[in-house]
């Protein structure tokens, strides 16, 4: 089994990533994977009602980082009931670069670029739902499934269930099959602390610059602290990097398109 490490913990309000020794010390050969752009995002929501939707989220990318969080309950616009997920809970680690190019590989070789959009019986708001964002060798792909799911989405779920901390995973009835051999070890488990969330969010920001998603994350940390003048910051930061403007109406199966004004009634 190719096992990579990495330990993840809270140390005061910031979140610590150490990076562990891995088992496999075989030599790897140049290659192609993962391409220098690869991502894979993945989120799984809850059904029912938004307002107390729990949410998980796995992200990956070609550096080996990998990020897990958990949101228990979102803010809310009261107007709009636009809903974004608090990852108060999560954990960050990097693989080594023979198992994020193992990843890469498996989600290409089961097929995650020729996924319909649409998977399962999307248009259930009562489901439990998956929105998976897939990119590798500047091709990028969005696929929502609710409801039940077969064949390649879920053989594409087992791959990245086997990427997750202990315990942890992404499920949809009628999953079937032998879930994938897990390929790492020492994974630290979600740890719940709101400031070192946020801490790593902004860190990650100084490192990366003003990504939308990031800020939006970060934004909703905020609020849950209660850090108005934070928030606003934040939002302002967002508005510019994302430059929204008019409405626009979403595609179906998409979420409501974030305004300002949404997020300003978001604010503690």
């Amino acid at each position: 089994m190719l096992i990579a490490h990495l330990r993840s913990a809270l140390v005061g309000s910031s979140l610590a990533v150490i990076l562990a020794a891995c088992a496999s010390s075989t030599q790897q050969p140049q290659s192609e994977w993962p391409p220098a752009d690869f991502r894979v995002d993945v989120e799984w929501t809850a059904g029912g009602a938004i307002d107390r939707a729990a949410t998980k989220r796995f992200v990956a990318e070609a550096d080996g980082l990998c990020f897990y969080g958990k949101s228990s309950a979102p803010i809310v616009d009261p107007v709009s009931k636009v809903a974004l997920p608090v990852y108060d809970t999560m954990c960050v680690y990097r693989v080594r670069p023979e198992c994020v190019r193992l990843l890469a590989r498996k989600l290409h070789q089961r097929g995650v670029q020729k996924l319909d959009p649409q998977q399962g019986a999307v248009e259930d708001l009562e489901a439990a739902s998956v929105r998976l964002r897939h990119r590798a060798f500047a091709s990028e792909r969005t696929v929502v499934a609710a409801g039940q799911v077969h064949g390649v989405f879920v053989r594409v779920l087992h791959v990245i269930n086997a990427y997750l901390p202990p315990s942890e995973s992404f499920w949809l009835p009628g999953m079937t099959g032998d879930p994938e051999p897990e390929n790492l070890a020492d994974v630290p488990a979600p740890v719940t602390a709101v400031a070192g969330a946020l801490s790593w969010h902004e860190e990650r920001l100084r490192e990366r610059g003003d990504d939308p998603a990031l800020l939006l994350d970060a934004f909703a940390l905020a609020c849950r602290l209660g850090d108005r003048a934070r928030s606003e910051q934040l939002l302002a930061r967002w508005e510019a990097a994302e430059a929204v403007s008019a409405t626009k109406e979403a595609p179906f199966a998409d979420a409501p398109r974030l305004l300002p004004e949404m997020l300003r009634r978001m604010l503690p």
